[in-house]
């Protein structure tokens, strides 16, 4: 199992990003599970295990975003991880 940390930052926040991240996982049915967040400096977090193919589906989409959000760049870390911390994708409250 890998794990997968991005951090998105341009026009992130307050253009529904964090519920568009989820909704994709979600309406893809990918097999993912983890959290996305705001964080206090605009920039949106996600933390996402998976495969590597259900993964890079979640990276290209993360590169764009939803309509409004407007994204600047993006920082990936990716390592493997023995067993899942997670149970499902959602978003966390900030």
């Amino acid at each position: 199992m890998l794990q997968m940390t991005l951090v998105i930052k341009g026009k992130v926040q307050r253009v529904g990003f964090r519920y568009s991240v989820v909704d994709f996982v979600v309406s893809n049915n990918l097999p993912i599970v983890g959290h996305v967040r705001n964080l206090a400096d605009g920039s949106v977090h996600v933390t996402a295990q998976g495969d590597i193919e259900s993964l890079k589906e979640l990276h290209r989409f993360c590169t764009k975003g939803p309509p409004r959000a407007e994204v600047r760049e993006i920082t990936q870390d990716l390592v493997q991880v023995n067993r899942t911390e997670f149970t499902e994708f959602v978003v966390l409250s900030e």
